[in-house]
């Protein structure tokens, strides 16, 4: 049997195998003959027979169907191969095969078997860099200086010939734009803002470990995760307050490109990794992390406080989001004086130092006034 084994996102395999004609899955194939539950409490199939006929279709196997399935089927999965065969199917496709059921195919005499290792996501190149640049200095204010670093990162990403993540540290007080420059990143070079985002300072206890080093393939596990993103961006929120024993699983990630537990190994070469820090100094995060995770890092990348100029700017911005007519009831929104509004926020935003606490201040401000002109 032909066996075609893609090492690619979900999103993607789910769009082959919308132009690969008519298929059937490996887990239905299952159901429909009664294997699974012969499995699942061991009985003996030896002298099993399919029941339905499978020869005008490929057989695929996908993420979804491995999570249904113990470990004793991917064990025997020689036998399952024999059976396809004998009723005709001479194709299966397979997406992200665990370790255990890629061993297995790898030492089947009775296949041929074809790997790939397909691109998920585009290329960088100095296009994408120069639209990122625009767009960064659209729509993020301040952060001229993190802005300009990560420019050189990309171009430098761009013109190494070794192939692996680029990772960054973003680092400095709460709410000044470092997960919103990653979002950035996300859409503007992939064109999607959906990022994978991991909040690593709750990363402890045993279901922590589970998740991030994956005991069993069919729990929910940060490598799954992965294989199903929908951007290469990939978000690590206070990666430094993680339990020592949660970072070291990122050390091989960090440092050629791979995320290995004990499932899956996850290609993520051409990605771009963006850990998050509250911490205000380099030397804080050295001594959290230690030299041994540092030296990983392609950049540490300091977000400076806002000035006042900055924070009138984005008072502005959040104003007119505030007042836009999606997000505030036309029967209160006519009656409201926005340059009123303005004109006392602008007089005090300067006591307020991030997005979360202008965002709050301003809906505040505005209730205060539909109070005060009772217009409630």
């Amino acid at each position: 049997m032909n066996i075609d084994v893609f090492f690619e996102v979900e999103s993607k395999f789910k769009k082959r195998i919308d132009k690969a004609g008519p298929t059937f899955t490996f887990l239905d194939f299952l159901k429909e003959n009664n294997l699974l539950n012969s499995f699942e409490n061991k009985k003996d199939t030896s002298e099993f027979q399919p029941k339905i006929e499978y020869s005008n279709a490929k057989c695929v196997f996908d993420l979804a169907d491995a999570t249904f399935l113990n470990s004793l089927v991917f064990e025997n999965m020689k036998l399952f191969i024999d059976m396809l065969t004998k009723r005709g199917t001479v194709q299966m496709i397979i997406n992200n095969p665990t370790k255990l059921l890629f061993s297995v195919l790898k030492s089947s005499s009775n296949v041929n078997l074809k790997i790939n290792h397909t691109k998920s996501f585009p290329q960088l190149n100095t296009k994408k860099i120069d639209t990122l640049n625009t767009s960064l200095d659209k729509n993020i204010v301040g952060q001229l200086s993190a802005k300009k670093t990560i420019q050189r990162k990309l171009v430098t990403q761009l013109i190494r010939k070794e192939s692996k993540p680029l990772v960054l540290m973003f680092y400095g007080d709460p709410g000044i734009g470092k997960t919103e420059i990653a979002k950035q990143i996300a859409l503007t070079l992939y064109g999607k803002d959906k990022i994978v985002r991991e909040q690593m300072s709750m990363s402890a206890g045993n279901s922590s470990l589970e998740y991030f080093k994956a005991t069993t393939h069919s729990e929910n596990s940060f490598s799954k995760k992965l294989l199903n993103r929908q951007s290469n961006v990939i978000l690590l929120d206070e990666f430094a307050l993680a339990p020592t024993y949660i970072q070291s699983s990122f050390l091989q990630l960090f440092d050629e490109g791979y995320f290995v537990d004990q499932n899956f190994e996850v290609d993520l070469r051409d990605s771009i990794i963006i850990c998050t820090s509250n911490f205000t100094s380099k030397q804080e995060l050295t001594r959290s992390l230690g030299p041994a995770l540092i030296s990983r890092f392609d950049a540490l990348i300091r977000f400076n406080n806002f000035s006042n100029a900055e924070k009138e700017i984005i008072a502005k911005k959040m104003l007119a989001s505030s007042l836009n007519q999606t997000k505030i009831k036309s029967k209160y929104l006519q009656n409201i004086d926005a340059g009123e509004i303005e004109k006392e926020i602008m007089n005090h935003v300067k006591y307020y130092s991030n997005f979360r606490q202008i965002r709050a201040y301003i809906e505040d401000i505005i209730a205060d006034y539909l109070v005060r002109n009772q217009l409630l």
